[in-house]
């Protein structure tokens, strides 16, 4: 008993990360490709002072580097900031409205079905049914 209780608390506490996640997936996608390319061309620039030596602006990279990222997380913050899932609401005409519509649908297959089995070409010539002539 308790242990189906703790799953579904971890299963409400997953269903809320998903819903919050739902919205912002691209921008959440962006960010973090730019986290990690903002990383890795900072390791390149670490790499080539090593090669030359010159370690003139190493610490300033250092600053650009975190002043970077941090930029990316305030944007993503800001852009992101009154997302949240669509509700689909229906009012009672557009349910009826719905209704209404696959009834009519229903109907017109049901005809359909109705005629009876379809005849090739060639069947149609033998029993004199053909009207191409």
């Amino acid at each position: 008993m308790f242990k189906l209780a703790k799953d579904a608390i971890i299963f409400k506490k997953l269903y809320d990360i998903y819903t919050w996640i739902k919205p912002r997936l691209l921008s959440l996608v962006i960010l973090v490709l730019s986290v990690f390319l903002i990383i890795y061309l900072h390791s390149e620039y670490i790499s080539w002072v090593e090669l030359s030596g010159d370690k003139t602006f190493l610490t300033l990279s250092y600053i650009i580097k975190n002043v970077l990222i941090l930029l990316a997380v305030i944007v993503f913050i800001f852009l992101n900031r009154d997302k949240k899932v669509v509700e689909v609401k229906k009012d009672y005409k557009q349910i009826k409205a719905e209704k209404v519509y696959m009834e009519k649908k229903k109907d017109h297959l049901k005809s359909i079905k109705e005629k009876g089995e379809l005849k090739t070409e060639y069947q149609r010539i033998l029993d004199g049914t053909d009207e191409k002539e």
